[in-house]
């Protein structure tokens, strides 16, 4: 045979199999259009130097594996199922004569014609949005630009090489396939898995105890770095229970109902059950991979525009004003004044006003509270999170010229603001250190991340003076200075607006810090609200973009799952539609009962991924906080939006492809 023969059967198969093929092509443009996109914005990042540090593109260049990964799945999943379903085609050329050469000659010009469709489709699909995304991509990140369009060459090269290797691998599998079957297991594949399925009860049971564990971890964590330790393994355990729970779990619970004759033997149930069993036996991996990444898409997005949409909420926590400095006061109170004088005769040599400027003194140590309602100095690394305070301390002076009330507090006296509980009796006792609690006071409002790391307790404890703090530091340095945490400082925080013009704003923070140092000897942080707020936008703006872009490419994945499932159910039931009407059931109950099964089994796993992103919430909330997302009803909104509208965009997902299944069924 001519190769041009082969190439005419090849586009003929492809042709005949479009019910097949056609979804496939359209994914694969739509996953190598994706790719080339998320390659051109990398390319197009480092030519125009868009970001001002590594973040994005290190995250970005995390996302092009994941992006390789889940085009490789949906590739040989997709290729898996057509070879499956063309196995009776492929062993009826082989008894009419084809040998298995000619068969991979023809294999190999229908990956090439789907490649080339593929590939051609996705770049000129990529091309043509790259410069949209990229635009949409540094808004997101709020950063500028007047771009013009443009092809980067190495994106390109690198796409086509990514999916040439990525085909290659897909044509030596279909004539690996092809060699190593013989024509007549070709034939019978159609018949294959026909038993009803057994009961294996260790692996329903073990997926009930890994279902149990996963939940377990991630509901009972306490605090962020426990919930970090144990999240992953607790991802795990939920992702080999789902697919215990569907492999073998379901048809455990079928049968069990099965044999309970008030529930199986009533009209409804007798074939639905009965259906189900065969169902969910073939379709149960498929359904748990469903499951898995519907929660993936979940989770990526709600937490994706919870950290984008809350990031204002840290801004204003973090800046009390648009700018702030700070320095280590090391015993000399007048450290705080020099700082401040600094910054005005900065500010007067660049042209602008310091206004609305306040400070204080704080010191920042952490504390466990004992069974007694003492506390005890700590470096913050116990297990016990719910007994770890976390203490900050301030003087009398500061903490009245910055809210207006005057305290008067001698020497022994504190005053005590507590957050969430109190605890705090007549006497606060921090180690061999005692104050007699004058009054409680309203929350100082100092920022420290540390208080939304962790769940621990917080305590703000204003004293007499200086001296009363550098006693509490040296009670504190005597313990710890050697450890790991560290020693601890007084430090001065500085907070201030300025007037001026944009440029002479500019002009004073920029050369800021190297004023300062010329005249605050221990200097630390110099701060603005805007240069933090363009960190964050950087940061969680590629954060959103990837949490769109993977949840695209999940959804890609379940679409084409959903779709081919819909095909096996319908060559299935096209056989049980007969049955069905031989046993005098009529048309009305023959489509309720099977539309009742297709309901329950592909609406199982949004339902199981409901159930996935609800215990996992309270641990996201930890690794939220981590991220510093402080505000934790945003965080809850968004993943309770997220999931209505992925169940809609299912259900949408489903109606569409429950055509194909009627019209085969039919």
């Amino acid at each position: 045979m001519r190769n041009s023969l082969y190439f005419k059967l090849a586009r003929s198969n492809l042709k005949k199999n479009r019910q097949i093929y056609f979804p496939y092509t359209l994914a694969n443009i739509l996953i190598v259009s994706m790719y080339y996109i998320l390659k051109s914005i990398r390319s197009m990042m480092l030519k125009y130097e868009t970001t001002q540090g590594s973040n994005s593109d290190m995250i970005l260049n995390f996302c092009t594996i994941v992006a390789v990964i889940m085009a490789c799945i949906i590739l040989f999943y997709v290729n898996s199922f057509v070879i499956r379903q063309r196995k009776k085609e492929i062993g009826l050329y082989c008894v009419l004569g084809m040998e298995k050469r000619h068969l991979s000659t023809m294999m190999f010009w229908e990956v090439l014609i789907t490649a080339l469709r593929g590939l051609v489709g996705g770049m000129i699909a990529g091309a043509l949005l790259s410069q949209l995304v990229f635009l949409i991509f540094l808004s997101m990140l709020r950063i500028p630009s007047d771009l013009r369009f443009e092809i980067p060459l190495d994106a390109v090269g690198n796409t086509c090489l990514t999916f040439g290797i990525l085909y290659l691998i897909v044509l030596i599998y279909n004539i690996l396939a092809v060699v190593r079957t013989n024509p007549i297991e070709f034939l019978q594949g159609a018949k294959e898995g026909e038993k009803e399925p057994k009961v294996r009860k260790l692996p329903a049971i073990l997926g009930v105890v890994l279902l149990a564990a996963g939940y377990t971890f991630a509901i009972g964590a306490q605090g962020v770095y426990e919930t970090l330790k144990i999240f992953l393994p607790a991802v795990v355990l939920v992702i080999a229970a789902t697919y215990l729970l569907f492999l073998a779990g379901s048809i455990a619970f079928l049968k069990w109902m099965k044999k309970r004759e008030k529930i199986y033997y009533r009209p409804r149930n007798f074939i639905t059950i009965s259906g189900m069993i065969y169902r969910m036996k073939q379709n149960a991996a498929g359904l748990a991979t469903i499951c898995i990444l519907s929660t993936a898409v979940i989770v990526s997005i709600s937490t994706s525009f919870s950290l984008y949409l809350g990031e204002e909420d840290i801004l204003e926590k973090r800046f009390p004003r648009d700018y702030m400095s700070s320095c280590i006061l090391d015993g000399q109170e007048s450290n705080g004044t020099v700082l401040q004088e600094a910054v005005q005769k900065h500010a007067d040599r660049t042209g602008v006003k310091v206004t609305e400027g306040f400070g204080y003194k704080q010191l920042w140590m952490a504390g466990f509270q004992e069974a007694n309602g003492t506390f005890t100095l700590s470096d913050g690394e116990q297990a016990d999170a719910s007994k770890l305070y976390v203490f900050a301390f301030l003087t009398q002076d500061d903490y009245s010229k910055n809210t207006g009330e005057k305290l008067d507090l001698a020497k022994g006296e504190a005053a005590v603001y507590e957050k969430n509980k109190n605890q705090v009796s007549e006497t606060l006792t921090l180690d061999q250190l005692s104050w007699n609690v004058r009054t409680t006071v309203d929350d100082p409002g100092i920022w420290n991340e540390a208080l939304y790391l962790s769940d621990a307790n917080f305590m703000a404890v204003i004293l007499p003076d200086l001296k009363s703090m550098e006693t509490v530091l040296n009670a504190y340095n005597e313990r710890y200075a050697d450890t790991r945490a560290g020693s601890r400082e007084i430090t001065y925080e500085y907070y201030y607006n300025i007037e001026g013009t944009d440029a002479e704003k500019d002009t004073f923070f920029k050369t800021l810090r190297e004023n300062l140092v010329e005249d605050v000897e221990r200097l630390m942080t110099v701060d603005n609200i805007d240069q933090a707020r363009a960190h964050y936008y950087e940061q969680y703006g590629t954060f959103l973009f990837i949490g769109i872009f993977l949840s695209i490419l999940f959804l890609i994945a379940a679409s084409l799952i959903i779709y081919y499932k819909q095909i096996t159910e319908g060559f299935d039931d096209r056989e049980r539609y007969q049955i069905m009407k031989k046993v005098g059931m009529t048309n009305d109950e023959i489509r309720s009962t099977i539309r009742r099964q297709i309901l329950q089994v592909f609406f199982l796993p949004l339902l199981m991924a409901a159930m996935h992103t609800a215990a996992a919430f309270p641990a996201l909330v930890d690794i939220m906080r981590a991220l510093n997302l402080i505000n934790q009803t945003i965080f809850a909104q968004c993943t309770i939006a997220v999931t209505l509208i992925f169940a809609a965009i299912y259900f949408i997902i489903y109606t569409i492809t429950s055509h194909t299944y009627y019209r085969i069924v039919r």
